[in-house]
């Protein structure tokens, strides 16, 4: 057999192996971990500035030193949505749950549905929880008369990965079906009430073959996290009802209600440390509306995507500047790297590149066992 023609064959069935590891490390997600650090890593590096129109209206120890022990009268929360409709805010997201009626009080929660109607621009959270302990999950949403005053319903789900950090949001669940925007889609969609752009994101493959009992998501999207703890700017509840807040602060921007005294809310375990779930709120908000939602790739890319890829050093060696397998094997590591780059930076899109750079390594060492072995 002519030697151009086995090295060919060789370069042929390298190829065919790297294809079908790269399929068994996807499928498996062996790489995802090395993956998410990489990610990570980048992440924390491509951090900005936030517009200042999302703010957050924080429950905070002074909230709580003026207004005394949690939970507060529905009465106190009717003020402050009054005092934000007075200084022009664009809209409310109230991160609060209040799935039961204060029997003893009901004429606050009627207080306080007549200010959501007032307003007009109220979000409210929905979640999925089991009322008995192993039992099917249902739909808990506010009290009947606050629901019918809101403006819109968005669910709060977290979308933890297996090292328990949060990395993104599901723009879409609910029990059955994804039909409920997320909380902060949900405000979003306030000022766009007709827009019929598709939403980003990652599609489940099962989505529409669902159990009724089971809580479903969809278009999961990567956030790009402003920063830490404290980016986004925060007024104190108390201030804010009080009316120590200059109306300048809040007018025509979105007003995020929610706990970050300890203790009392959520806490969101992101790669650049713990934040309130009302400031992940944020972050999802301020992404939305600056169009800086990631979209990982799917399955079908990454494979199509790597397998190019992996294509790249067999064709490059024994080219001019090539004549040693390390180099076509270093061009192509370089080439992986710039391209998962630059499709993160210019066009929001994660491709996690790890096992594609493994199984590159593999095909070197393959490449050069084979030659070795054809040369003795």
């Amino acid at each position: 057999m002519p030697i151009s023609a086995f090295v060919w064959l060789v370069r042929s069935m390298v190829w065919m192996a790297g294809i079908g590891l790269l399929t068994l490390l996807i499928a498996v997600g062996m790489t995802t971990r090395l993956d998410n650090s990489l990610y990570d890593l980048h992440l924390r590096h491509w951090q900005y500035t936030p517009d200042n129109d999302v703010v957050i209206v924080s429950i905070d120890p002074k909230s709580m030193s003026a207004l005394g022990r949690w939970p507060w009268l529905r009465s106190v929360h009717a003020k402050l949505i009054d005092r934000l409709t007075a200084d022009g805010v664009r809209g409310i997201g109230m991160d609060i749950t209040m799935s039961v009626s204060e029997n003893d009080n009901s004429r606050d929660d009627q207080l306080l549905a007549n200010a959501i109607q007032r307003n007009g621009k109220v979000v409210m959270p929905v979640f999925a929880e089991a009322i008995d302990l192993g039992g099917p999950l249902q739909e808990a949403l506010p009290a009947p008369i606050i629901a019918q005053s809101v403006a819109a319903l968005g669910h709060v789900d977290v979308a933890k990965d297996a090292d328990d950090l949060v990395r993104g949001v599901y723009l879409k669940a609910g029990l059955g079906s994804s039909y409920w925007p997320s909380f902060a889609l949900a405000l979003r969609q306030l000022s766009q009430p007709s827009s019929n752009a598709p939403l980003p994101g990652m599609h489940d493959p099962i989505s529409n073959d669902a159990s009724p009992y089971l809580w479903m998501r969809d278009n999961y999207v990567l956030l790009r996290y402003a920063g830490p703890e404290g980016t986004f700017g925060r007024l104190s509840y108390a201030d804010v009802l009080d009316g120590d807040v200059s109306a300048s602060l809040l007018k025509g921007r979105w007003a995020l209600i929610g706990a970050t005294a300890e203790g009392l809310g959520d806490i969101i375990r992101t790669p650049d440390g713990s934040m309130p779930g009302v400031e992940y709120q944020a972050n999802v908000l301020e992404s939305l509306q600056r169009g800086m939602l990631v979209t990982p790739l799917s399955f079908l890319g990454q494979f199509l995507l790597g397998g190019c890829m992996l294509t790249l050093p067999l064709l490059l060696y024994g080219l001019p500047g090539f004549r040693r397998a390390w180099q076509p094997l270093l061009a192509a590591w370089c080439a992986v790297l710039l391209l998962c780059l630059g499709l993160l930076r210019v066009f929001y899109i994660w491709w996690p590149p790890t096992a594609c750079l493994l199984i590159l390594g593999f095909e070197y060492i393959a490449w050069s066992l084979l030659l070795r072995k054809d040369r003795h």
